[in-house]
């Protein structure tokens, strides 16, 4: 059975043919359906509308409204289109209490992190303090592309994560101005870059799959095993959401 894949988008994204088109090829690649969705008129009905849904991925975007998450605004702050913080915030919330599988990345592992109570860095550059003074670059282009890989994550042994990509150590590509600042009660911190910059995110109380990762996979899976595996999981977890579903109704 093919499970349908939600993506969380901003309002008017589903006219372009070409929206989200290489988050839309991983989930093929990994044997799903992808559909995009936006907001609808009321948040109240953010949980009908992704019951009908197996999976639902938080897709990378501009940045999260620093009000959200008890900050200040920032002259490095690029806000998302109208509505969206509040959509996507609401999606991780019915997402969980439902048993959804639940991936974010990079604006979406953010996005996870805000809708649990955690907080952000604004910009790294002028708010993170290196371990040790040691500075990676976070923001890869103009000088690499997407698809290089620029830096390494280091991942917790035994996270969930790491079994799921079959390892510890994960060379990543980087583009983002942002990261999480504080990991709230609820998930825990399972990946990080050199620099101490959290990577990856992750609800081990969760139901069904909750994950977060900061780099962009969906980028990457033409030529990285790692990056295949995380949509393999994801798609397989909402595989098995569908045959429930469809046990159900039968």
């Amino acid at each position: 059975m093919t499970p349908r894949i939600a993506i969380a988008v901003s309002a008017g994204e589903r006219e372009r043919e070409d929206a989200r088109a290489k988050y839309r090829s991983a989930i093929e690649l990994a044997g799903g359906q992808p559909v995009l969705i936006e907001p609808p008129h009321y948040l109240n009905s953010v949980p009908d509308l992704i019951e009908r849904y197996d999976g639902v991925l938080l897709p990378g975007g501009a940045d999260i409204a620093p009000h959200l998450y008890g900050s200040r605004e920032h002259p490095a702050v690029k806000r998302s289109p109208k509505g969206t913080d509040e959509f996507q915030i609401a999606v991780v919330h019915a997402a969980r209490r439902a048993g959804i599988p639940l991936l974010g990345i990079c604006r979406g592992m953010q996005v996870i992190n805000v809708a649990f109570g955690g907080s952000l860095y604004e910009d790294i550059d002028d708010q993170f303090d290196a371990q040790g003074g040691l500075r990676v670059q976070h923001q890869q282009t103009p000088d690499h592309a997407r698809n290089e890989t620029t830096h390494v994550v280091e991942i917790v042994a035994g996270s969930r994560l790491a079994e799921l990509l079959g390892t510890t150590s994960l060379a990543t590509n980087t583009l983002h101005h942002q990261a999480v600042r504080r990991v709230p009660s609820g998930l825990v911190a399972v990946a990080a870059a050199r620099d101490g910059i959290v990577e990856a995110i992750e609800d081990p109380e969760a139901r069904a799959f909750l994950i977060g990762v900061q780099w962009h996979p969906e980028e990457l899976v033409e030529n990285d095993e790692p990056s295949r595996s995380l949509f393999r999981g994801f798609v397989e977890n909402a595989a098995a959401r569908a045959e429930r579903r469809a046990e159900r109704a039968s």
